[in-house]
């Protein structure tokens, strides 16, 4: 998914592997250790966990990204000086997280397993963040995606696995779910700086770093907040107006589209910003296109049958608890279309001229969206928010095109390419004829499943990676002659 006059993407496969895998060992982690664990245990240790990666995020300050997207690092002193300040922070953030988990334990309001997994989740957490934004700007400048990939899936498995070992060893539940967090951070953070380091120097040394790059990385960290304050309407707006319940199928609707999508999603926006920082707007615009492309044949074919899977699981696995979601899928998965196109949008928008400007779009996406949503709550109940969503997704999409366009260059005639490039695909067609045969004849989603590689073999953009990655197999598939 590299860009013309981009350093070469290298290890993007293993990356998007590493996304995938942490949709699927958290879903799955949720699930076996939900029987494995007392609620209370669980609970602990998903809420110290939640509150570990919420503080990182704090932390990160958008830094990460507004290094990559400069047109170079600052000087060392820069950012020695960047590295003094993110560890004071950390250390601050560790410190007051340690502080808050014993003033609770002492009140009795949590026990001391749980103050354990609060104080040491977090800690270890916030106390690894510091070196991390520069060592993965300097990765994903180069293009390194595949050691970023193996250190985050090995941390990964290790904070999710290990704990299953250690109980079965016969380690006290908190300590198993606390160790295997304070060992993956140290090795994720260990082989991500090591692997930056053996990079080259870079040639030339950007302007000074300081506040500018705090403001700038404040952007950035704007623009996080609105997405997840739009992500999470289902907890903060419905939940209060009509119960827990419905935030609860809201939020399994979600986990379901995530594991369709988020891999790839997660991955392209990931690696589209250091090679579109590199591009003129001409060629920008047409790379974003691409990848737009990719974004709708990796996902949009899964994403149509994902409906039925969740039906089916439903009635097979969860005796009809969850029938009430079903009803949702269609307007999400409508929101989601538009999100593949808005994930590029996104990326070329943080790269404005006037890095403000991303966080003044989502600013209005997303009060926009919040009135979308009171209003349809109001007319047709909890199903109003996902209706709500899907016509916010494209509201999001005319407003991020246009504030991306160059004030010099129309934006409405960059509509219909972008359409095209999402919906005229032959994986599209093919799979939409898959999901009506399953919708007339639920016994077959077996059979469409099995299927469903051929809604991507009808790509060409597939079929020609096929054939230049494995010639011999693409022959003796039909898809290209033998010599």
């Amino acid at each position: 998914m590299s860009t013309p006059g981009s350093p070469p993407a290298r290890g993007v496969w293993q990356l998007a592997l590493a996304q995938a895998l942490a949709v699927l060992v958290a879903a799955t982690a949720a699930v076996l250790y939900a029987r494995w664990l007392q609620p209370a245990q669980l609970a602990g240790w998903l809420l110290a966990l939640g509150v570990a990666r919420a503080g990182v995020v704090l932390l990160d300050g958008g830094l990460k990204t507004a290094l990559v997207r400069r047109d170079g690092l600052p000087d060392s002193a820069s950012l020695r000086r960047l590295q003094r300040q993110a560890t004071a922070l950390a250390l601050s953030a560790a410190v007051l997280v340690c502080l808050v988990a014993a003033v609770l334990a002492t009140s009795g309001r949590i026990d001391s397993g749980q103050a354990w997994l609060l104080a040491v989740c977090p800690a270890a957490y916030f106390c690894c963040q510091p070196p991390l934004p520069l060592a993965l700007a300097r990765l994903e400048r180069a293009g390194c995606f595949g050691t970023v990939g193996r250190a985050e899936g090995s941390a990964l498995l290790l904070e999710f696995a290990l704990p299953a070992l250690l109980l079965a060893a016969g380690l006290a539940p908190a300590a198993a779910c606390g160790l295997p967090v304070v060992l993956a951070r140290l090795l994720r953070t260990g082989w991500i700086v090591a692997a930056a380091r053996a990079l080259p120097a870079p040639a030339a040394a950007g302007p000074a770093a300081g506040m500018p790059l705090w403001r700038d990385g404040a952007s950035v960290q704007a623009v996080a907040g609105l997405s997840m304050l739009r992500d999470q309407m289902h907890l903060w707006l419905l939940a209060p107006w009509f119960g827990a319940a419905w935030a609860g199928l809201y939020s399994l609707a979600g986990t379901a589209c995530a594991l369709a999508s988020q891999a790839a999603v997660q991955t392209a926006a990931r690696v589209a910003l250091p090679g579109l920082r590199m591009l003129a707007d001409a060629a920008r615009w047409q790379a974003m296109l691409r990848q737009t492309r990719l974004l709708a044949i990796a996902c949009l074919p899964p994403l149509l049958l994902l409906p039925a899977w969740l039906a089916w699981a439903d009635a097979q696995l969860w005796a009809g608890t969850w029938a009430q979601a079903l009803p949702l899928l269609p307007w999400m998965l409508l929101r989601m279309v538009a999100g593949m196109a808005l994930t590029t949008l996104g990326v070329g928008l943080l790269l404005a001229p006037d890095h403000w400007t991303a966080a003044r779009t989502h600013a209005a996406w997303t009060a926009l969206e919040i009135m979308l949503a009171v209003l349809a709550l109001a007319l047709w109940g909890p199903i109003g928010l996902a209706m709500a969503g899907a016509l916010g997704g494209w509201v999001g999409l005319l407003l991020c095109l246009r504030a991306a366009t160059p004030a010099a260059t129309p934006w409405w005639p960059r509509l219909p390419p972008l359409l095209a490039a999402l919906l005229l695909r032959p994986s599209l067609a093919l799979a939409a004829l898959l999901a009506a045969w399953v919708q007339q004849q639920p016994q077959a989603l077996g059979a469409a499943t099995l299927a469903l590689p051929l809604c991507w073999l009808a790509e060409p953009a597939v079929r020609r990676a096929l054939r230049a990655r494995w010639p011999g197999l693409a022959a003796a598939a039909g898809m290209e002659p033998l010599p």
